[in-house]
């Protein structure tokens, strides 16, 4: 059977684990087991399985805790695909566990990282975490064609990924840019990514979901938004002289962009690494510029 993805986030492996974990995969429970030199795996029965458990001290991806005989163990799990490496993260864990032991949720803890070989062994702050899995491992154990189809899906989109560490400053800016968003145009825009997701220096542009075979970006850093059509760039002049006149009326300009054409408009720069207040009539505009691109779909004729 061929099961394809159109893209995997780290939202669906944290679930992918869940089921593994929830339907008493053997294989998976020893791998995680034999990382933390836990003997008598038999021993080990399921009480509880969370996802993306909040503290004010961070978040734990997923959180599975065992009775074992008369103690309490919990796993908890952090997942990467190709995200950002958070400075301390793996040092947050521990704090959070330490609280839960101290407050009575469990008596003991194992705390894991699961992600590609690749950003396990490159990735510093991975290196901190006392038990890793790779994505190579757990596809090894899986037994389920649709969850090894999934994985490696992410395992190929971890090749094209980066693991930089956070930009601080880039990082705040995005948390505002999300309150902006939720504040002035709740009901207009659908942002990739989530509000207090750590960002690189390089995360200066702005994806908006759009329609489909449409590809919405605030490109802020070289000051223009373009709205992309899949798969229209052999057929640019065609689509130039449908709607050039359209174009021209709303001050849009028409651009090639690897297979896709672009409708372009342009705005003044954004930084990212800058005070986000002081640059808030750019935001506005860049976004106003954006929604009247999303409005413009519905005119074109393609």
């Amino acid at each position: 059977m061929d099961i394809s993805f159109e893209n995997i986030v780290e939202r669906d492996i944290d679930l992918l684990v869940i089921r593994q974990f929830s339907t008493m995969n053997t294989n998976m429970l020893s791998l995680f087991a034999q990382k933390a030199e836990i003997e008598n795996v038999e021993k080990l029965e399921i009480s509880q399985i969370s996802h993306s458990v909040m503290t004010v001290d961070g978040e734990t991806d997923v959180e599975v805790i065992f009775n074992y005989g008369e103690t309490r163990i919990a796993f908890l799990i952090e997942d990467k695909i190709d995200a950002i490496a958070q400075p301390e993260q793996a040092k947050r864990y521990k704090i959070r566990a330490d609280k839960a032991v101290e407050s009575g949720k469990y008596d003991k803890y194992f705390i894991y990282i699961i992600a590609p070989q690749k950003y396990l062994k490159g990735n510093q702050e991975a290196a901190l975490y006392p038990n890793r899995i790779s994505y190579e491992e757990l596809l090894d154990v899986l037994n389920d064609d649709f969850d090894k189809a999934m994985l490696k899906k992410a395992l190929d989109e971890s090749k094209h990924g980066y693991v930089p560490i956070e930009d601080q400053r880039v990082t705040a800016f995005w948390d505002r840019l999300y309150t902006f968003v939720e504040e002035r145009f709740p009901d207009t825009f659908l942002l990739s990514g989530k509000k207090g997701e750590s960002r690189g220096s390089n995360a200066r542009w702005i994806a908006i979901k759009s329609g489909k075979g449409t590809n919405l970006q605030i490109k802020a850093d070289r000051g223009f938004v373009d709205l992309e059509i899949s798969g229209y760039a052999d057929k640019f002049q065609e689509f130039s002289k449908n709607n050039q006149d359209l174009l021209d009326s709303k001050r849009l300009y028409l651009r090639l962009a690897s297979k896709s054409l672009a409708i372009r408009s342009y705005i003044e720069p954004i930084d990212f690494e800058g005070d986000f207040d002081a640059q808030i009539a750019q935001v506005e505009i860049a976004f106003l510029k954006a929604k009247e691109l999303l409005d413009l779909v519905k005119l074109l004729k393609y």
